[in-house]
C-alpha cells in the first residue's frame, strides 16, 4: 500500500514538472551494441540467403512447389561434392542461428544471439566459393595421351614406361570409345586361362655371333612380353569390362560437378576433358578424383 502511495505521489511531480508518464523500455537488443552488429546481422542473413539460392540452383529445385529445406539442400550437396563436405557442420549450425535470429526474436530490434564477424566471413567465404567455382579448364593443360584401337599393347607399354602416363582415351574414327587404363591391362592378362598355361622349359643361350643369333637367344619371359606386346588394344578392350568407367565434361565444367560424378559412380576411372564434352572431340586433360581433390584445395 505505500509503494502505491509513493508511485502515485511520484507520477503527480512528474506531472508537474511536465514530464508525464514514463514512457515503456524499448525492447533490448540481446548482443547487438549498435549499428555496426545490426550490419554484421544483416550481411549474415543476406549471404545464408544467397547460399540457399544457390544451393536450390545446383539442386535444380523448382521455383514453386515443394522445396527442401536449407539444411537437407546442404546434406545433398555435401554428399554430391566430398570437399564441399568439410563446410557440413558450420553450415547447419548457420541454419540454426539464422532460424534463431528470424523466428526467435521480439519485436523488430531484439534478437537472441549476434553472429561474430569470424562466422559472417566464413558464411561469405562459402558463398563466394559457390558463385565461383574452380573450372576444369585449370586441369587441362594436364597431358592426355590418346590411343587408338589398332595401336599394339606394347605401344602403350613404351608410353607408360616413357612418360608414366596410366590412363588412355581410345580413340576410333575420331570418336572416344573407350578407358584403357595401365590396370585395364593387367585384367585382360587376368581374363586369360592362366591355370592351363604351361610355360615351355627354359633353352640354354647360345652363343651369340651377331644381331640375329643375339635375338634367337631371347629368354622364355620376353617371348611371352612380345606376345603381349603384339594384341592390340581393341583385343584387350574386348575382355576389359571397365573400359566405360569414363565420364566426358567440357573445359568450362566445375570442378566440383566433376568430383560429383563419382558420389553418383565411385567405380569411375577418370574424367575426360574435351572443349565441349563431346566425344568427336580431342581429349584436353584427363582427371581423376585425386586430381579433383588436389585443385581444389590449392584454392582454400
Amino acid at each position: 500500500m505505500a509503494d502505491e502511495v509513493g508511485d502515485n505521489i511520484a507520477k503527480k511531480n512528474l506531472h508537474a514538472l511536465g514530464g508525464g508518464v514514463p514512457a515503456p523500455a524499448s525492447p533490448r537488443d540481446n548482443g547487438a551494441q549498435g549499428d555496426g552488429d545490426r550490419a554484421r546481422i544483416a550481411r549474415f542473413e543476406g549471404a545464408y540467403n544467397r547460399i540457399d539460392r544457390e544451393l536450390q540452383r545446383l539442386l535444380n529445385e523448382p521455383r514453386e512447389g515443394r522445396r527442401r529445406g536449407f539444411a537437407a539442400s546442404v546434406r545433398q550437396i555435401a554428399a554430391e561434392r566430398r570437399h564441399f563436405a568439410r563446410h557440413l557442420d558450420f553450415l547447419l549450425e548457420a541454419g540454426e542461428l539464422r532460424n534463431a535470429l528470424v523466428h526467435n526474436r521480439f519485436g523488430d530490434v531484439e534478437y537472441i544471439a549476434v553472429p561474430t564477424e569470424a562466422t559472417v566471413r566464413q558464411l561469405e567465404l562459402i558463398e563466394e566459393e559457390l558463385r565461383t567455382p574452380v573450372p576444369l579448364r585449370a586441369l587441362a593443360a594436364k597431358e592426355v595421351v590418346s590411343i587408338s584401337t589398332t595401336d599394339r599393347i606394347g605401344h602403350v607399354l613404351a608410353l607408360v614406361r616413357d612418360k608414366g602416363v596410366v590412363r588412355f582415351p581410345v580413340r576410333r574414327d575420331g570418336r572416344i570409345v573407350a578407358l584403357l587404363t595401365a590396370s585395364g591391362i593387367v585384367r585382360w592378362i587376368a581374363s586369360h586361362d592362366i591355370e592351363s598355361c604351361v610355360l615351355p622349359d627354359q633353352e640354354p643361350p647360345r652363343a651369340a655371333a651377331g644381331p640375329l643369333d643375339a635375338r634367337a637367344a631371347t629368354s622364355n619371359g620376353e617371348r611371352i612380353i612380345c606376345a603381349i606386346a603384339s594384341v592390340t588394344v581393341g583385343e584387350a578392350l574386348a575382355r576389359d569390362h571397365r573400359k566405360d568407367e569414363y565420364a566426358l565434361l567440357p573445359r568450362t565444367a566445375s570442378a566440383d560437378e566433376a568430383l560429383s560424378l563419382w558420389s553418383k559412380n565411385p567405380r569411375l576411372e577418370a574424367v575426360i576433358i574435351t572443349e565441349h564434352g563431346r566425344a568427336d572431340e580431342a581429349p584436353l586433360g584427363i582427371a581423376t578424383a585425386t586430381d579433383l581433390i588436389k585443385l581444389l584445395e590449392a584454392r582454400t
